[in-house]
């Protein structure tokens, strides 16, 4: 079996992963932690959707295969 890979920074599998602002609540902290979740999934869905399958977070690098 031949495979392709694919490296992705963690961060870009984040929705808003450029935003910076910080939670000041407890509130706060836990809708954005939410929200976060939710678009993590869904990027994690859509690259599922093109045949990439997660096979290891190695430090700040998720990284994919699907067969080449």
């Amino acid at each position: 079996m031949r495979w392709d890979y694919r490296v992705i920074p963690v961060d870009e599998l984040f929705p808003e992963h450029h935003d910076h602002d910080i939670a000041v609540s407890k509130d706060a902290a836990t809708s954005r932690r939410a929200k976060m979740g939710k678009g993590f999934e869904e990027n994690l869905n859509q690259l599922g959707n093109e045949g990439w399958e997660l096979v290891n977070i190695f430090s700040d690098f998720g990284i994919f295969k699907r067969p080449g």
